[in-house]
């Protein structure tokens, strides 16, 4: 009987075993951060998201557990030669996530390497058809056309480019010299054009000034001849109106007013007129009194 019962507990025990082995075979629980493939006697069956799944003992076995996070090439210069024959040296930085695991893992052995190959001929097409200047002055523009020409390869091998940036555009050192040549020579030419543009706004500051000052000579040459003619008018109206004596009273007149105008000015001046003007004037300015 203690053989019996021995013999029978060993069998329990074995069974209780192989019932625990065969249960946690079958049921599955997929972390959140995964997607897992499944393959059902060495071909592919289904692929497994985060949550608990069941297979077939012995028939079902978990092949590939595949991260699903975003993930980031490891950054390696990548050399290409732009429109205008000009070797570069590029810093990209791509950043990726596997969105189709079956088609990931089924169709290409090493993900980083075949992603980095593709990148590198894209790139160097993307450049090639640019010169270094707008290399250097778009790059967010190439960025952006490097990763649409990336799309459809990426979505065959179930991979989506989240983000792809030039992050530095290098260039050899004769290059480097040729640039600051030709960024010095920019420099002094727009010295040159400033310095013209300075001595023309002078010329031109010196010519209004010049105009305006004979504008203003001008004027006083009109206003005198004005005066002139003022006065040769008042003297052909009193010829016309009054004879000779109405004649010498104007030239009287405007004799004692042109005297008058001399005391008025400010430099101190002295004015030696003959006795038989002055007589004249006294005379004049008698007869002007009596008039008034």
């Amino acid at each position: 009987m203690e053989s019996g019962f021995s013999f029978s507990s060993v069998i329990y025990l074995v069974l209780a075993v192989l019932i625990v082995t065969v249960l946690r075979s079958a049921i599955k629980v997929v972390p959140q951060s995964e997607n897992w493939l499944v393959e059902r006697l060495g071909k592919y069956n289904r692929k497994m998201e985060a949550g608990l799944h069941l297979l077939i003992p012995f028939f079902e076995t978990v092949q590939h557990r595949v991260p699903i996070q975003e993930r980031q090439l490891p950054p390696k210069p990548i050399n290409a030669i732009t429109l205008d024959n000009v070797t570069i040296s590029i810093s990209l930085a791509v950043l990726y996530r596997i969105a189709d695991a079956s088609k990931t893992m089924y169709r290409i052995s090493n993900v980083d390497e075949a992603i980095m190959t593709i990148v590198n001929g894209t790139v160097r097409s993307v450049i090639g058809k640019t010169d270094l200047d707008g290399v250097q002055s778009n790059r967010r523009h190439l960025s952006e056309e490097i990763q649409e020409d990336l799309k459809a390869v990426s979505d065959e091998w179930g991979i989506v480019l989240t983000r792809v940036e030039i992050l530095e555009v290098d260039v050899d050192m004769e290059t480097k010299q040729a640039m600051q040549l030709q960024l010095n020579a920019e420099r002094n030419r727009r010295a040159l054009v400033r310095e013209a543009e300075g001595k023309k706004q002078a010329t031109e500051l010196d010519a209004d000034a010049q105009f305006y000052a004979a504008q203003k000579q001008a004027e006083a040459m009109k206003i005198r001849a004005d005066a002139e003619a003022y006065a040769v008018n008042a003297v052909a109206r009193a010829i016309t109106s009054g004879g000779e004596s109405a004649v010498a009273f104007e030239i009287k007149k405007i004799q004692a007013q042109a005297v008058q105008e001399l005391a008025k000015g400010s430099n101190s001046k002295i004015v030696l007129v003959p006795t038989d003007v002055l007589n004249s004037l006294s005379g004049t300015l008698g007869r002007l009194a009596d008039r008034i």
